[in-house]
């Protein structure tokens, strides 16, 4: 990996002088001189914690408070091609890892306008100026064989005081491979979620077109593609939350509305072929505050969980009750799960259907728990079967 290399002062004449001639459009530019980088390069040597930092599988490196590398583990070396340390002493992260910015500006690593926006720039001053842990993302441009190559980093700095001096502790992760799996599943979700929209329009357009013998057909073809289509949106809605990527949008909204929207829709549902989907007599409206998608998500899955344990000929049962603070949904059918169902039947990759399946149920408790502000629960026992219920905070005026 080639890298741009700076000439560092030596004594503290030209120390001064480097403090005062050579200016910046970001961070500070002022570097210590090679004679007391090598100092503070000794000083951490000796101490205890730097002997355990060459267990660490992750890129570590130690900067000073003028964001000079003075000691890094054996991880980082490798990285840079290097065996030893001193080829890239003194120097500024951007600078040891050919960052193709570091030698824009005189001053090196941190001092150009491109480097305002630097992810590993922003958690090092962060952590500088709050004297705390920080965290960022960074996408960095190097030059490698005389090519310019992407590098996609998590960087995490750790203030560390060692005596009298504050040093800062730099890890860095690759996260290359979790960039492109985001890119592909946009992609994905892009491009198939065009062609199942595509395809359900199609056949809206062909129930008025073909004649009435056929109509039965256009129909389980519309309600296949709904099913497509809402499955893959339940995907991309979920990861988008374990991610943290989504934005919580809370109104008020009519419980006794969403049953009933849930259990038109759902009646066509080729899971429900065969099947009923009924609304609990003594069931009442109740307003509520919360995410319209992601509740409507959580009422989903348990009806299609509720619909899929449910023999052909059999029911499930929508309800609604009013329960002091709370709204609860409820979604009942007649099966019973064994126990060494009950016991699992919330953990992200369990299911009764076979590998691959099993965030149905996960995904109620997410949503509910760490989205909703609500609680979740079930009852599975002879004779009255499963009962799947969530409550929600009730809209108060």
């Amino acid at each position: 990996m080639s890298r741009a290399v700076i000439v560092y002062t030596i004594d503290e004449k030209e120390q001064e002088m480097t403090r005062q001639e050579l200016g910046t459009k970001c961070a500070p530019p002022q570097r210590l001189g090679v004679n007391a980088v090598d100092l503070e390069k000794q000083k951490l040597s000796q101490h205890i914690c730097s002997s355990y930092f060459d267990f660490f599988p992750l890129s570590i490196v130690v900067i000073n408070s003028c964001r000079q590398i003075v000691f890094s583990n054996k991880a980082f070396l490798d990285v840079l091609g290097v065996k030893d340390i001193g080829s890239f002493l003194g120097e500024r992260p951007g600078e040891a890892m050919g960052c193709i910015y570091a030698s824009v500006e005189e001053a090196g690593c941190g001092t150009s306008e491109y480097c305002r926006e630097c992810g590993a720039l922003k958690a090092i001053l962060d952590s500088m100026i709050n004297n705390s842990k920080s965290k960022q993302d960074c996408q960095l441009l190097v030059k490698e064989d005389d090519e310019t190559r992407a590098r996609d980093l998590r960087i995490f700095v750790s203030p560390w005081k060692v005596e009298d001096t504050m040093y800062y502790v730099m890890s860095l992760v690759d996260i290359a491979e979790e960039k492109r799996r985001e890119m592909l599943e946009r992609i994905f979700f892009h491009d198939i979620l065009n062609a199942a929209g595509g395809a359900k329009g199609l056949v809206d357009i062909l129930m008025d077109e073909v004649p009435d013998e056929a109509k039965e057909f256009v129909i389980l073809a519309q309600a296949s593609l709904f099913g497509l289509v809402e499955e893959i949106r339940k995907q991309k809605q979920l990861l988008a939350l374990e991610k943290n990527e989504y934005t919580i949008s809370m109104i008020t909204l009519q419980g006794a509305e969403l049953i009933q929207k849930v259990a038109n829709e759902y009646r066509t549902h080729p899971v429900a072929v065969g099947k009923r989907i009924v609304i609990a007599p003594d069931s009442v409206n109740v307003s509520i505050s919360s995410d319209y998608a992601l509740l409507m998500r959580v009422l989903v899955n348990m009806t299609l969980n509720a619909l899929e344990a449910t023999s052909e000929g059999g029911s499930v049962t929508l309800g609604l009750k009013d329960d002091g603070d709370f709204a609860t949904f409820w979604v009942a059918n007649a099966k019973v799960m064994p126990e060494a169902v009950r016991v699992q039947i919330f953990k992200r990759s369990f299911s009764t259907k076979g590998t691959g399946r099993g965030l149905g149920t996960y995904s109620i408790k997410l949503l509910t728990e760490n989205y909703l502000g609500g609680e979740v629960g079930f009852t599975s026992e002879e004779p009255a079967g499963t009962r799947f219920w969530v409550k929600i905070p009730k809209y108060h005026a």
